[in-house]
């Protein structure tokens, strides 16, 4: 149709310029081969020199080639038309095969989010759930206190204390980078909250907390907060004896390669003993909960030290561990 076209105007509008026998065709093939592709600008091509040859090139009405040069003519109309009509078509296809692609993307992208999103609220519901689970095995171990010995009860306490804490790592859950993690910041300041509320009523003691934002793996994060739970539950009981005011600071950031955690109280601490016998006596007096300080420490490949908080007294403890979990490839997330 778009070469009859071309025919007619050439035909009738610039019929006295023979020196142009194929001008008007190039437009025709060009819009054949983007209209209506495969294989259409190539029959344009041979259409249009055929038209242009009978009705164009002397002698008129007549496919007959009179001379060398009129057959270069044709010959190159035909070569060049081709190669547009290829070209075009080409174009065509990879223009095609690109919006195939995109939409291919687009759809597999639609249903990552969607996966994503399944995910999102899976891990929601496995949080609450386990979260849901504990806070009962809290609650028994807590009404198991009543009729035992005052040993026992405080047993129950800390244990029941410790399971809080992992409730609480349950109640933080987030997806980074393709990793269940817990935002370090917003666990510790939660957990300091709890610690305060219960505590509020029974010591004049506060407590602080500066945490920078770090994400851990749910397990690292639970023994950093019960390594919390358990010195700042420890410095309540030993260093404000007689209702003595003061308060603890907990502090956690980076450093280099390691993350420190630090618990300083301004208690009574050790004023009359040598800093080195202070790590000891440290030890001696926790009992079952240093022990578990220095497993869970071992735990998350770090070390923890304890040393005097100043001259006039008090406790500061300071845990260094890896930022990279033990065993982690170079540039691995925590």
């Amino acid at each position: 149709m778009l070469v009859l076209v071309a025919f007619a105007i050439r035909y009738w509008l610039l019929a006295d310029l023979l020196a142009l026998p194929f001008l008007l065709f190039f437009p025709a093939i060009i819009l054949s081969a983007v209209v209506f592709n495969r294989g259409s600008g190539v029959v344009a091509t041979l259409l249009s020199a055929a038209l242009a040859v009978y009705f164009f090139v002397p002698p008129f009405h007549s496919f007959a080639i009179p001379d060398t040069e009129t057959a270069i003519s044709v010959g190159l109309f035909v070569l060049i038309g081709l190669l547009i009509a290829v070209i075009i078509e080409a174009l065509h296809g990879a223009y095609v095969e690109a919006e195939q692609a995109h939409a291919e993307t687009e759809e597999a992208r639609r249903m990552a989010e969607q996966v994503a999103r399944e995910r999102d609220l899976l891990l929601l519901e496995f949080g609450h759930r386990v979260k849901n689970d504990l806070a009962r095995i809290g609650a028994t171990l807590s009404m198991q206190e009543a009729g035992t010995s005052p040993e026992t009860a405080a047993a129950l306490r800390a244990v029941s204390e410790r399971v809080r804490v992992l409730a609480r790592v349950h109640d933080r859950l987030a997806r980074r980078d393709g990793h269940v993690m817990v935002d370090m910041q917003e666990f510790l300041h939660d957990l300091v909250a709890d610690l305060r509320a219960n505590l509020t009523d029974v010591t004049p003691v506060g407590l602080f907390i500066e945490a920078e934002r770090h994400s851990l793996p749910v397990s690292r994060a639970g023994a950093v907060g019960l390594i919390v739970n358990e010195l700042v539950t420890n410095a309540l009981k030993h260093a404000f004896p007689e209702d003595r005011a003061g308060g603890v600071r907990i502090g956690f950031w980076r450093e280099g390669q390691d993350l420190l955690l630090t618990v300083a109280d301004d208690g009574v601490g050790f004023p009359n003993m040598p800093a080195e016998e202070v790590p000891r006596e440290f030890g001696r007096r926790g009992g079952m909960g240093r022990r578990l300080i220095r497993a869970l420490a071992a735990q998350l490949g770090g070390r923890i030290e304890t040393t005097k908080a100043s001259e006039a007294g008090g406790v500061l403890h300071i845990l260094r561990f890896p930022a990279e979990p033990p065993g982690n490839a170079p540039g691995q997330r925590a």
